[in-house]
């Protein structure tokens, strides 16, 4: 499945996001509407996940929505209805189907939408996209509780299901077979959290009293940050290179 087999619609609606231009995303200025039209569609998507397949055969999420967290993030509402969306797209191929399907037509979209999601993991390992994940929790993070509004709560809670989705996102054994000095998507996954200071900030909610509610999202993620890895360390990306860190920074 192609870009061009997308129905009209919806080709019309990811055209109007913008588009890339060398390093620089110009967003178009019906670009919040059209996100938000994306994950309205994705309501309404078949039994095949029809809509997610062609958003990810479109690649859109690689070559739209991370260009557009990076380059425009200080457009809250543009950022919030990105981050929303990319929650969607990212979703266990589990949730979307319910079990791996029994029939064969339906284990060919399943297993289309796995592709997809490995795609959009390898995406995700690049310390930009973290980096603007962490600073804009950060930020919220250094608001008073009283002073946090519904939207700020849920978009914490939405960076954080952003980010177990993505740890959550299985290998793909045919494009990972790699001699043992090269890293993995998920090694490279670790280390851009890492040099972001997500792993700090993770350490920050799992300890502070004040932010208990967010404790299963973090043990989410740090159980799908050792999924994986072997004894008491950590495997981190450093140079192309494996290199084992013991795991101290939750200790």
């Amino acid at each position: 499945m192609d870009l061009y087999m997308m129905n009209c619609e919806l080709l019309a609606t990811c055209s109007a996001l913008g588009y890339l231009e060398g390093e620089t995303y110009h967003r178009e200025p019906d670009c919040l509407e059209s996100v938000k039209d994306l994950i309205r569609y994705l309501r309404h998507e078949d039994d095949t996940r029809d809509i997610r397949q062609q958003l990810g055969a479109g690649q859109i999420l690689q070559n739209d929505l991370l260009p557009i967290i990076i380059q425009h993030s200080q457009e809250k509402q543009l950022f919030d209805a990105c981050i929303r969306l990319m929650v969607n797209l990212t979703q266990p191929a589990l949730l979307c189907f319910g079990k791996v399907p029994d029939d064969s037509a339906f284990r060919h979209h399943f297993l289309q939408i796995v592709s997809y999601l490995q795609a959009y993991k390898q995406a995700f390992a690049n310390e930009k996209v973290f980096g603007v994940l962490s600073e804009k929790l950060y930020n919220l993070l250094q608001m008073e509780w009283e002073q946090r509004e519904e939207e700020d709560n849920l978009l914490i809670e939405r960076i954080l299901l952003l980010v177990r989705n993505v740890l959550h996102i299985p290998a793909d054994p045919y494009e990972e077979k790699t001699v043992d000095d090269d890293a993995s998507i998920h090694d490279k996954l670790l280390w851009a959290m890492h040099m972001s200071g997500m792993d700090d900030l993770l350490k920050f909610l799992a300890s502070a009293p004040s932010e208990q509610q967010w404790s299963l999202h973090v043990l989410e993620v740090i159980s799908l940050m050792f999924r994986d890895q072997v004894r008491a360390g950590l495997t981190l990306y450093k140079g192309g290179k494996r290199s084992l860190f013991k795991f101290v920074f939750f200790l």
